[in-house]
């Protein structure tokens, strides 16, 4: 299984919303709620609903995916399951993108015979030639990339800059966001993988007000520390986030950024056991 290649696969049916915008390509009115889709069944099959032909065909851009990095991180760590891979999605901040500039950023990592490596499923060979990425994508530096929970650390202890940090397009910057992603890291890490949008807990405040509270900054401090020693196993992520109940995505009510805050949307976030893996699907991605 070849990661860069599964890459590639992806950038031919799935193309991220920012990107379109910039390039201006327009995204039709079907494809607005794409970013919402939370499994990959729904992906895949929204995705051979518009083209039924080999997901190894580039598509026209009106029968792609309009996507965020989460999905291309989520549709790779099912890959990588169904291969034999453990693999998890990260939340965090990557600084490839734009210089200067930490943007909000979600990976797959998956465990190799050298170790935890990081996946960025995103940079097909466009996205690679088109931000000069050298590295390989298999195997993102770790200084290339951070959880939400390094950043937020390396925002306390000044070698980041909180105004370097968020989503660059969107003109969103601040503490906030990455305060929020720590909280949607340690989601992924416990199996539940939310949508970028999604917030619980403290994660729900941070999101309405657009700061963090300085009565947040010790729990959050403790929160990032103990994640810092990256948990092996889902079981072990839960076990740990049971020290922090307001921090626990196991059966939480979340709230969307993007709902009326009048008419508030309230999703309960899947159990872990009931997060899929549609094995024929995702091994037909890159087995012919």
């Amino acid at each position: 299984m070849d990661p860069e290649g599964l890459a590639d696969v992806l950038e031919n049916f799935m193309i991220h919303h920012d990107v379109v915008r910039l390039l201006q390509l327009g995204t039709p009115r079907y494809a607005m709620s794409d970013h919402s889709m939370r499994t990959v069944e729904r992906m895949l099959g929204t995705a051979f609903r518009r083209d039924r032909r080999s997901l190894l065909v580039p598509r026209d851009i009106p029968a792609y995916l309009h996507v965020s990095a989460r999905d291309f991180a989520l549709i790779a760590t099912s890959v990588l399951r169904c291969n034999g891979f453990e693999a998890r999605v990260r939340v965090g901040f990557a600084d490839y993108f734009r210089m200067g500039h930490w943007e909000d950023h979600w990976l797959c990592e998956y465990r190799s015979d050298c170790g935890w490596r990081l996946f960025d499923a995103q940079l097909g060979w466009r996205a690679r030639q088109a931000l000069g990425i050298s590295f390989p994508i298999h195997d993102v530096p770790r200084t290339r990339f951070l959880t939400g929970g390094d950043l937020w650390m390396a925002i306390r202890s000044g070698q980041i800059k909180a105004a370097n940090c968020g989503r660059y397009h969107a003109g969103i910057r601040g503490a906030w966001l990455p305060a929020a992603n720590i909280l949607k890291d340690v989601a992924t890490l416990c199996g539940v993988e939310p949508l970028p949008s999604d917030y619980w807990g403290l994660g729900e405040e941070f999101s309405r007000n657009k700061a963090v509270s300085v009565k947040a900054y010790e729990e959050l401090d403790a929160l990032a520390q103990a994640f810092s020693d990256t948990p092996q196993t889902p079981f072990e992520a839960r076990a740990l986030v049971e020290q922090f109940p307001w921090a626990s995505p196991i059966d939480a009510n979340l709230s969307s950024d993007e709902a009326i805050v009048s008419d508030k949307q309230i999703i309960a976030l899947p159990a872990w056991r009931h997060v899929s893996q549609p094995a024929p699907l995702a091994q037909a991605t890159v087995g012919r």
